[in-house]
């Protein structure tokens, strides 16, 4: 939006400067437009497994959520991982190595079970406590805003992705920016509270890699500056690429700033 902004004010100033009598000093040429504040998002990161009879009422937490804050207010990751991914040493279709990493560094003890913000100094969350950790975070301004540019290639199924994080905030706000991809509407099984086993759950937020490094890049934007990072990633030929989003977050030791989601574009 920032870079937008400020190209449409350049274009302006050259006509102006090409209709005028008299020549514009170069100062006047760019009048610097203050960066708005935009509204808080809230990143759940939802532990939860294939063989969790209790988790599909984790999920149906988060859609309640959705329903009530908005889908671009709550960014839900549902993060297969963890001892219900695993049955007599066989791993679940939706499991993965790196989603098991931040399991075990949060030192999750049970499922389901979740993070809001990456709230240090309170993790992890019971999925009933998900909602009042919601409301608590959505009352702070977010200091960072994202736009996220996707161009996907469906020949070769590569994203290129390109990131700018733009500093909202007086003070200088530093992080870690994560990149990851996750998939929704994947049909598999789920077992279900009452003990059976569901063989066409509709599983949503599915993470399925991290884009960049597992625990992010390192980023630092002043008010009103835009730092740039660019990626790649190739997609997994069972992953649906008309499903697929990309999560973009920023956290420090404190928690997690800003979040933001946006699906693939595909072009015919």
């Amino acid at each position: 939006m920032m870079k937008k902004i400020f190209n449409a004010i350049s274009v302006l100033a050259a006509v102006l400067l090409f209709v005028a009598c008299d020549e514009v000093s170069v100062d006047k040429r760019l009048t610097y437009v203050e960066p708005s504040q935009v509204a808080r998002a809230v990143l759940i990161e939802d532990y939860t497994g294939q063989y969790c009879v209790n988790c599909p009422r984790a999920t149906e937490e988060i859609e309640r959520l959705i329903e009530q804050y908005g889908d671009t207010t709550v960014v839900a990751v549902a993060i297969h991982s963890g001892p219900f991914s695993k049955n007599k040493g066989e791993l679940s279709p939706l499991y993965t190595e790196v989603g098991d990493m931040y399991f075990n560094t949060w030192g999750m003890s049970a499922q389901p079970i979740g993070l809001i913000d990456r709230l240090f100094n309170s993790l992890p969350f019971s999925y009933t406590d998900w909602a009042g950790g919601v409301n608590y975070e959505v009352s702070f301004e977010a200091p960072v805003d994202f736009m996220t540019d996707i161009d996907y290639d469906k020949e070769t199924r590569k994203a290129a992705i390109e990131v700018q994080t733009i500093g909202l905030d007086q003070a200088l706000v530093s992080g870690k920016l994560q990149v990851w991809l996750v998939e929704d509407s994947i049909d598999s099984f789920q077992l279900m509270p009452d003990g059976s086993r569901q063989e066409h759950y509709n599983h949503m937020h599915v993470f399925r890699a991290s884009v960049n490094d597992p625990w992010g890049d390192d980023v630092s934007v002043a008010h009103g500056q835009v730092a740039t990072n660019s990626y790649s990633l190739t997609l997994n030929p069972e992953w649906a690429p008309e499903h697929c989003s990309v999560v973009t977050f920023l956290y420090d030791v404190d928690g997690v700033k800003q979040v933001a989601k946006k699906k693939l574009s595909i072009k015919n």
